[in-house]
């Protein structure tokens, strides 16, 4: 549906979490962190937990990190200095595989925020018709990059109920995913754009923008790290292949 969002002036937060980690002959050091941050930079909330454990395995990581990114948008949320909260990414793909309870419980943190995704796999809306690419693909190309956003459609989930929209902000920038808690209707949808606008550069939420570069776990961090725990003359995992 064309629609020109009406930059409507607010304060957006955007949340993010990142992981990272460095294995030492069955020592593993691994920092996670997670961020709300406004679109001025300003900093609402943030969490961090660094450790030397026997074990850090992938998955283990990605949801604790999952887990702190829905506390500190609690934390945001509660502070009310944001009128809308961005989270990075896709509220269905967090709970994938998640139990009932842990699933329940960041859905219940995260509250009335928003889940905007660059790209996307997702093929819920076209799959059927055989594509190969997902959604986001199609909705690029047949919108002739022009601004506006798909009718809602119920994403399948046992843990809550979520809609996801596909929009454009600006005319010739990629289209995001837009994932909302609960129904919501055209006159909503539009408001929620023009909030989205305010902040935006090329198309995207400069307070997402912001979140991934104060949450980033990098390869340096983890070497300041590594010499704050001694552990700069230990041999690394991967030591053989000089890397």
């Amino acid at each position: 549906m064309p629609y020109e969002p009406v930059q409507q002036k607010c304060e957006s937060a955007g949340v993010d979490s990142s992981w990272n980690k460095r294995a030492f002959q069955g020592l593993n050091l691994y920092v996670i962190d997670a961020v709300a941050v406004t679109s001025a930079n300003k900093v609402l909330a943030s969490e961090f937990e660094d450790e030397l454990a026997d074990s850090a395995r992938r998955d283990s990581l990605e949801s604790k990190a999952m887990l702190m990114e829905a506390s500190v948008a609690q934390k945001a949320a509660e502070g009310k200095e944001a009128d809308v909260i961005c989270i990075d990414g896709s509220l269905v793909a967090r709970t994938n595989g998640k139990g009932l309870s842990v699933a329940g419980d960041m859905v219940k943190k995260y509250g009335n925020s928003v889940f905007i995704s660059k790209s996307s796999e997702s093929r819920g809306q076209f799959g059927a018709l055989g594509s190969r690419a997902g959604d986001i693909y199609y909705y690029n190309r047949a919108s002739n990059h022009a601004t506006g956003f798909s009718a809602p459609v119920e994403v399948k989930s046992e843990f809550a109920k979520i809609f996801e929209v596909y929009a454009r902000l600006k005319e010739h920038t990629p289209m995001v995913r837009i994932e909302v808690l609960g129904s919501t209707s055209e006159q909503e949808l539009k408001s929620l754009l023009d909030k989205l606008s305010y902040h935006s550069v090329g198309g995207y939420p400069y307070c997402l923008k912001l979140a991934h570069n104060n949450c980033k776990v990098s390869n340096d961090d983890i070497d300041k790290l590594v010499s704050i725990f001694s552990l700069q003359h230990e041999q690394g995992a991967r030591d053989a292949l000089d890397e």
